[in-house]
């Protein structure tokens, strides 16, 4: 019955040929990108150029960590027990990392395929640290011991601090360690941060040499007014503890969100502040005003989440970088900067003096975050040093917030700095998260044309490189566009398993093009696979589009674009639902995306969008209106409600379910294309087909009225189900015909195309002729139908895959719509979002495995395994470690050196490393390949001598010289003898001559 469907739909041919054999169709998953779960901790290497997430773990996954490098370089780490990454630290080449069952994994980035080392310490492990200059991990324990592991030889240290505090408070029942931190100068002092307060420890003496508790006395304000007349001592807990970038002073943070600093020779307090008052420790200090303007209401403080002293390329010169600690009124807390300055020198200055350094910073300010969520953590990015505990000389801060986001911000001016610039394509699915998402095939041509020339900050993760990928020439790039929460929009070639010749990534701002800040939600976005034409669907029902092109505004400033505002006209600009956008382009874009119009009809938000590559964009709005704008005006050459369509139409069925009227009728999807009307000569150019059924729009060329377009409706035909993707056939040869500008083209030279319309709806498939119904059908048994697509395999054939609500993708012959394959997707995507899938038409699935990770699928794959990029970089040594200044060792500071650390730590019966195993290993090898090749090139030697006589003669003069070189030894063998017999000839004549003289002496004397 099928057959005859379609030969009714005026089909001849089978167009699905090779492609009806099952076994072609094997699933590779050819590309990923994004994080699968939400971040938990961040870590930046400046030696290797390299940064690094850790996730937590998911319901079916364990926490992983992602690697980032330059351009697509990614390498992924999955802890081997089910566990999220609670701390991680890039120490040279190895990645430590400790869950949060408190368990420690050590990856090799030199070998990626290997196991990492594992290590359970005695306890729950708190804090850790280590260094770039040493092959040891600190670790806190949650019962005040600190514990060291070997990394190099893979093995627990003998080294171990006991719980420091337990003799100043030996009452308290819990007194974990929260934070360890070296001196930046000196490798034999370790602060180790306890709940109630901080020791400064000697690893030359092993013993402490400081206590450091911070005491509130009573009358003293403190961080809380409400207990400022209490009559006892507070002692606030313990968040941090942290050196000055030369050892000079501590800062510790506080519970109450209170920042002390101490003079670390003598554990004198300097300054105790919060981010708004100074001095909070002095009973008679100001009193905050914490009260709000309505009587009773306490205003509370965030807590201190994270705070980082940081310098410039003097370590002298610092600031103190801080997360949290602010007033939860404030509308945008973000981070707070306190920029100190050069420090005093405290051989010269007043207590005083240095109290007021840290009371009143050279400037102060906030540096902006998303107003609604909290900076739980960030991450510096330092220039080149990865010393003075990763905060010396910062190029930019990347931020962790609440919801698992990032924010990335120029240091210090804190401007927002965005992802597509500098950072990794899969950090931008969470910079911030993306609402939507389209997939487009583009012309190769037209992609590698596509490169914005950008003013923008200078790379700072260039490490790694890319494994080598094939390289493919004349095939149509598969380009991603991903909305984000901020209103943008990031273009970026989503990659076929092979070598990407234009990996940058574009963006489009749309708060800038809008002028707003708020309500910046885009429901959806298409792109012109040939014109690069980009159209933007907002929720507030703006449509913007924006074309390639140069920037005529480039440079310029807020002065002149407010100039440039009052200058312009009224009458100038385009009149109607379109105005003009032009100079809402990105001053600092040279090159580019650049706005052309808004559309703004006031008909709801934005549900569908599809741009064409003649010139047409085809807009669905949640009222039923469905527009159709011309960009050569640009201008709006239809627009009307589904509504009234169906209600003046004419039906052509008979069935009984379609007698009612039609109300409220919303458009599902939208397509171009060319083809011929049955009956008619003319040529259809836009299909915009409707919930429940199909409506043509004919587009003909109108040049008695006005020059340009007009859109006029033609019929409609009656699906069972929401429509979700309509695909115009060619129904001699089984192509696609869209609209492209050949097919156009074609139009004035008469050249007609036979077509057909295949129409998939959740529940039935159906091939008919437009504006008949007839063809073949087909409909869904198992479960409704989310996505599908005509796909093509070159000298193959084409074929219909959908993708089902039960987690398969079958594939259907066309004309016939039978069966030919069935495999499974559900073990690649998340089962809540397959209706997101996206089919293309070259065979590939794109789809979410999770929020905010993405994979690509090809269906006619080859079984081919991963091949990772290359992380390490042998070639960039770690940079020496700062050392104690020639004062310092004066006065008697003794220098430790990282021999001395290890001698201290692993003790005299430490192994040897790996690397020196290694390297003798090899020197053998290189002695046995030498004795090898000396051997055979001397018998190589030899046999290269011409003639028996000539060997013969060699070696009568080998056995000459032989006996030449006994002759000489016989020879120096007797002048020996005959030397040494003269000698002993001698001593006897000198101890006869002694006695002799010596009987005389005693004689006469």
């Amino acid at each position: 019955m099928d057959f005859l469907r379609s030969k009714q739909a005026g089909i001849q041919h089978d167009f699905t040929g090779a492609l009806a054999a099952p076994d072609l169709f094997v699933l590779d998953e050819v590309e990923k990108y994004g994080i699968e779960s939400s971040v938990s901790v961040l870590a930046y290497d400046p030696i290797q150029s390299l940064f690094a997430v850790g996730t937590n773990e998911t319901a079916t996954t364990p926490g992983k960590v992602y690697v980032f490098g330059q351009k697509r370089v990614q390498v992924t780490f999955t802890l081997t027990r089910k566990a999220g990454v609670k701390f991680l630290k890039l120490c040279d080449n190895r990645i430590v990392v400790v869950d949060t069952k408190s368990e420690l994994s050590v990856f090799d980035m030199t070998d990626l395929e290997a196991q990492p080392a594992r290590y359970s310490p005695p306890g729950i492990v708190s804090a850790v640290l280590t260094d770039p200059s040493l092959d040891w991990v600190f670790m806190g324990l949650q019962n005040g011991e600190v514990v060291a592991y070997d990394l190099d030889r893979r093995l627990r240290s003998p080294f171990l601090v006991p719980n420091l505090w337990r003799e100043r408070s030996p009452k308290a029942r819990v007194l974990p360690i929260v934070s360890l931190a070296l001196h930046p100068r000196d490798l034999g002092t370790l602060l180790i941060g306890y709940l109630e307060g901080c020791v400064v420890f000697s690893l030359k003496q092993h013993a402490p040499t400081l206590h450091l508790q911070f005491e509130i006395p009573p009358g003293a304000p403190g961080a809380d007014p409400e207990r400022s007349m209490l009559n006892s001592v507070r002692r606030p807990r313990l968040c941090e503890a942290l050196w000055h970038p030369t050892g000079t002073f501590i800062c510790t943070t506080h519970e109450d969100s209170c920042l002390v600093i101490w003079d670390s020779r003598d554990g004198r307090v300097v300054q105790a502040r919060t981010l708004q008052d100074t001095n909070v420790n002095i009973p008679c200090g100001p009193q905050p005003s914490m009260l709000s303007e309505t009587e009773g209401t306490i205003i509370v403080r965030q807590p201190l989440f994270k705070v980082s002293w940081c310098c410039t390329d003097n370590p002298d010169d610092t600031s103190i970088l801080v997360a949290g600690g602010n007033l939860s009124v404030m509308p945008n807390k973000g981070l707070t900067l306190l920029d100190l300055g050069p420090t005093p020198n405290m051989l010269t200055s007043s207590i005083q003096f240095v109290s007021d350094h840290f009371a009143s910073p050279r400037r102060q300010r906030v540096l902006p975050t998303p107003a609604d969520l909290d900076v739980v953590d960030f991450c510096l990015l330092p220039r080149t040093s990865p010393h003075y505990a990763g905060s010396h000389d910062p190029v930019a801060v990347i931020a962790l917030l609440a919801s698992g986001e990032l924010v990335t911000l120029s240091f210090p001016d804190g401007q927002p700095i965005s992802p597509a610039l500098v950072f990794h394509p899969s950090l931008s699915l969470i910079h911030p998260r993306v609402t939507t998402a389209n997939l487009s095939p583009i012309n190769r041509q037209r992609w590698l044309g596509m490169i914005e020339s950008r003013d923008g900050p200078k790379e700072v993760i260039i490490g790694g490189v890319e494994h080598v990928k094939p390289l493919r020439r004349y095939e149509s790039r598969t380009v991603l566009q991903m909305a984000h929460l901020d209103g943008t929009v990031k273009i970026w070639d989503l990659g076929l398993a092979d070598e990407i010749e234009n990996e940058k990534i574009m963006e489009v701002d749309l708060g800038q093009v809008l002028e707003r800040g708020v309500d910046l939600k885009i429901e959806c976005v298409s792109m012109a696979g040939f014109t690069g034409e980009l159209a933007v669907g907002m929720e507030t029902g703006e449509v913007v589009l924006f074309r390639w092109g140069k920037n005529k505004g480039y440079g310029r400033t807020r002065e002149d674009e407010a100039l440039q505002s009052m200058s312009r006209s009224e009458p100038g600009s385009p009149t109607g639902a379109i105005r003009d956008a032009k100079s809402k382009s990105n001053p600092t874009l040279k090159e580019g995306l650049l706005p052309l119009c808004v559309l703004e009809q006031h008909c709801g938000s934005v549900l569908h969008l599809a741009c064409s590559d003649v010139g047409f964009v085809a807009i669905a709005y949640q009222t039923g209106h469905v527009s159709v704008v011309d960009l050569r005006g640009p201008a709006v050459i239809f627009h009307q409600s589904l509504t009234s369509l169906t209600k003046e139409a004419k039906r052509s069925s008979v069935r009984k379910s379609h007698d009612k009227p039609m109300e409220g009728e919303k458009a599902t999807c939208l397509e171009f294309g060319v083809l011929t009307l049955e009956g008619d000569g003319k040529q259809l150019i836009t299909n915009t087909l409707e919930h429940l059924l199909t409506v043509n729009h004919r587009v003909l060329k109108h040049c008695t009225v006005r020059p340009g377009f007009v859109c006029n409706f033609v019929n409609i035909t009656h699906m069972e189900g929401p429509v979700i993707k309509i695909i115009p056939l060619n129904s001699d040869s089984g192509k696609r015909v869209y609209a492209t500008q050949q097919a156009v083209a074609n139009l004035r030279d008469g050249i007609k195309v036979p077509g057909v319309l295949l129409g998939v709806t959740k529940s039935e498939s159906r091939i008919f002729r437009p504006p008949t119904a007839k063809g073949a059908h087909k409909s869904w048994e198992d479960s409704d139908c989310l996505s599908a697509n005509v796909v093509e395999l070159e000298t193959h054939g084409v074929c219909l895959s959908c993708v089902m609500g039960n987690g398969v993708v079958k594939s259907y012959s066309i004309p016939g719509l039978k069966e030919i394959s069935e495999v499974k997707i559900g073990q690649w995507f998340e089962k809540s979002r397959l209706a997101d899938i996206i089919v293309t038409g070259a065979g590939y699935i794109f789809g979410w495995t999770s929020e905010a990770e993405c994979s690509l699928l090809h269906m006619w794959g080859k079984g081919d395994s991963w091949r990772v990029d290359t992380l390490y970089n042998p070639n960039t040594p770690v940079p020496a470690r700062p050392t104690i200044s020639n004062f310092q060792w004066i006065s008697g500071t003794q220098y430790v050196t990282v021999e001395d650390v290890d001698l201290l730590i692993g003790g005299p019966e430490r192994p040897m490393s790996r690397k020196m195993i290694e390297q003798m290993r090899a020197e053998k090898r290189q002695a046995e390949i030498d004795a090898r090749t000396g051997s055979a090139a001397a018998a190589a030697g030899a046999s290269n001598q011409d003639g028996v006589f000539a060997n013969m003669a060699k070696q009568i003069q080998e056995r000459t010289e032989k006996l030449n070189i006994m002759g000489d030894s016989m020879d120096r063998l007797g002048e020996s003898s005959a030397n040494f017999a003269e000698d002993v000839g001698k001593f006897v004549n000198q101890q006869k001559r002694k006695a002799l003289l010596g009987g005389l002496t005693g004689k006469w004397f």
